[in-house]
């Protein structure tokens, strides 16, 4: 699945192939990058959480239609794309659209904050899936779907007897049976839903949990680890909450981001063989050069440095390194681990299934999806080095990371991995945004085997080397001047 967002805030065009495993997003302060992947956070979160009503509003969706059909004669056939259009519309409206706006208004407030002010355009969303489009816009204070795109024609035939609808290269014949009306409502309503559950399992088939960890996670950790224990009680009741717990006047990212360190459930027994166990434990061996433990009781992070004979440190306590760290080990260690567990449960049950001649090898698994932003802040340029290749073997073991930074020191190990042939140039995606009059566009850097080319650092590098130049030129040339004195 693509997500394009145009005219969002201070981003004209961004897009984002979530088909893609590892994400480094460039570019220079303020210009749009943490809130292009908030909204990315905020569509897919919605989906992820969103049901099929397959027979909900009934009568609501497929009134329009019976009008239609109804007057035909037997062996007669009329176009019901727009109708059948209408119907998925409303049903996505319920679906996700409406706890999109939810979540958008919990992160920035009114609509009106997210109107991009250079174009003056209205925000716009597209997400393309294999068959299908959605294109949702802004309508007076609201996001509404405003086209569903699909390849197919979709027919309405009046026939003498009951039969099942018919699948085309291009298009989708219902058929009515004026002895058996309610056949073709069940068949209009139960296609119309298979289109959404296909959208949704599209997604559900790439992605199963995302986590979001944001810039600054040490102050945010400190301003909310008080909230920590009354969220730990409210969680064992979740089962009897209609919704889900929230943080009143926090953007919902953030809230996520808090909740789910909270909530851990530590393993007392992590298995050995777990990949993304191993990725948290090089973190801590060769970065932080220390342990990071989370506290059941107290619901709190806390550091014991390598060689002290057991000294624990409240995060609080530590430096602004491993109180950086920290939570990214956490996260990876604690929730990011577990979540892969299901991806390779489902792959043990696959392989363990009778496979058919003609069915491909291949299989697409879902995955946790991590957005971290900044991950080299408070880090010595040797230290981001190594947390760059443990970001690219989480790809390898089967995470999503979506990363945003401004560090050339990540982007030059990340060219080095793929120079070393240790990550696919298949599975990345390098983007960098740009100022325009408009607004910022995201745009893809062009990448081979050879790496990802620099269109970003390289003129701040430049331009630094000729002012060394520059000096040292203008020092011999003062020197020179003294001598003939």
């Amino acid at each position: 699945m693509k997500i394009q967002i145009n005219n969002f805030g201070p981003i004209h065009h961004f897009e984002c192939d979530l088909d893609k495993d590892l994400h480094l997003i460039l570019g220079k302060n303020n210009i749009g990058k943490s809130y292009g992947i908030t909204v990315v956070y905020l569509l897919v979160k919605s989906l992820l959480d969103g049901e099929i009503p397959r027979y909900a509003h009934r009568e609501r969706i497929t009134g329009d239609v019976m009008e239609k059909v109804s007057v035909l004669n037997a062996g007669e056939e009329i176009d019901i794309s727009t109708v059948f259009k209408g119907a998925i519309i409303k049903m996505l409206q319920y679906v996700f659209l409406d706890r999109f706006q939810d979540y958008l208004k919990g992160t920035y407030g009114s609509a009106d904050s997210v109107i991009n002010r250079f174009s003056g355009g209205d925000p716009r969303v597209r997400l393309i899936f294999d068959d299908v489009h959605i294109d949702i816009e802004m309508a007076g204070n609201e996001f509404e779907v405003k086209v569903f795109g699909i390849n197919k024609i979709i027919k309405a035939r009046r026939i003498k007897s009951s039969r099942f609808p018919k699948q085309e290269t291009d298009k989708l014949i219902i058929y009515y049976y004026s002895k058996y009306s309610g056949g073709f409502k069940d068949h209009f309503i139960d296609i119309s839903a298979d289109y959404c559950a296909k959208m949704l399992g599209e997604v559900l088939n790439g992605i199963h949990t995302i986590h979001y960890l944001p810039a600054s996670r040490s102050g945010l950790y400190t301003a909310l680890s008080a909230f920590g224990q009354i969220i730990a009680e409210l969680a064992k009741s979740r089962s009897f909450l209609k919704g889900r717990i929230e943080l009143p006047g926090i953007a919902v990212p953030l809230s996520d981001y808090f909740l789910d360190l909270s909530q851990i459930t530590p393993n007392e027994k992590p298995d050995k063989d777990n990949p993304i166990q191993r990725i948290a434990n090089d973190i801590e061996n060769d970065i932080l050069k220390g342990k990071v433990e989370f506290d059941k009781k107290t619901r709190k992070l806390f550091y014991t440095p390598d060689g002290t004979q057991g000294l624990r440190l409240d995060i609080d306590a530590t430096s602004s390194m491993v109180s950086e760290l920290a939570p990214i080990v956490s996260f990876v260690r604690h929730i990011v681990a577990k979540s892969a567990e299901k991806t390779r449960d489902i792959r043990e049950a696959v392989a363990g299934l009778p496979r058919e001649e003609d069915t491909p090898q291949k299989k697409i698994f879902p995955k946790p999806l991590l957005f971290i932003e900044e991950p080299e802040a408070h880090l010595h340029p040797e230290n981001q080095v190594k947390l760059m290749a443990a970001f690219a073997a989480l790809a390898n073991a089967g995470v999503k990371v979506i990363i945003t930074s401004h560090s050339s020191t990540l982007f030059h190990k990340l060219n080095n991995l793929i120079l070393g042939k240790h990550i696919d140039t298949g599975i990345i995606s390098a983007t960098l945004f740009q100022q325009t009059e408009k607004g910022s566009n995201a745009v893809p850097l062009p990448l081979d085997e050879l790496g990802i080319e620099d269109d970003n650092f390289i003129d701040t590098t430049e331009g630094l080397y000729d002012e060394k130049v520059d000096l040292i030129d203008r020092m011999n040339r003062s020197g020179d001047d003294g001598d003939a004195g």
